[in-house]
């Protein structure tokens, strides 16, 4: 499964390579002139466990890691900032078992998660390999697959860090990683119908995160 993912996630990057150098025949040659990145990209996505209490049990809903797709628009801010707008995206399952009972079932159903945040990056540090802090706010969007039952959408935030390797004026290779946090009522219930719901959450933060690879297009 893993080679598979692997096998997908290098023919994305090729893709994405070509795609880029045929976009860079006609753009501006000089850095300084660029006010404006499209960063399209590729990783794994990790955890979105949900943990829920009901009194002496204790279920587990686990999603699995899956490979995630998007893209990053940023602009200049000021010399150094750059404003961004983040949207991520990834299709998985989620598995429902009890953590105490033995004859509970463990039932699948699939799910997408898209993250839409607004923010920004700054450097922290500079040299042949360059770290910027990237941040955000926003929504997360959770889909269930089964039309039943309805998606939610919550309020959400993101930390990461990446590098941006140019290897011309234009064009850089993009390496990151991020935390997701969603916000969750203590005792939420997510994907219902009129009559039942598939997860019930115990907690107030929902956590996920991703590395990621992409190209840079630089305008």
């Amino acid at each position: 499964m893993l080679g598979q993912h692997m096998k997908r996630f290098t023919r994305i990057l090729t893709t994405l390579a070509i795609c880029s150098t045929s976009l860079l025949a006609n753009a501006e040659t000089s850095s300084s002139k660029n006010s404006f990145e499209i960063t399209p990209h590729v990783g794994y996505r990790f955890g979105g466990d949900f943990e829920t209490v009901d009194g002496e049990t204790r279920y587990t809903t686990k999603l699995s890691e899956e490979l995630n797709y998007g893209v990053v628009f940023a602009w200049q801010y000021d010399h150094k900032r750059q404003g961004e707008f983040l949207i991520s995206h990834y299709g998985s399952e989620f598995s429902k078992t009890g953590g105490f009972d033995p004859e509970q079932p463990t039932v699948k159903n699939g799910i997408d998660v898209t993250y839409y945040h607004l923010g920004g990056n700054v450097p922290i540090s500079d040299g042949a390999v360059p770290l910027w802090l990237s941040g955000g706010l926003g929504l997360t969007h959770l889909a269930p697959e089964d039309s039943y039952l309805e998606s939610e959408t919550k309020f959400s935030l993101n930390i990461g860090l990446n590098t941006k390797i140019f290897v011309t004026d234009n064009l850089a290779f993009n390496f990151g990683g991020r935390v997701y946090g969603t916000f969750f009522n203590s005792d939420s219930k997510v994907f219902c119908d009129t009559e039942t719901c598939a997860i019930y959450v115990s907690g107030d933060l929902w956590v996920q995160s991703e590395v990621n690879a992409g190209i840079t297009i630089a305008f």
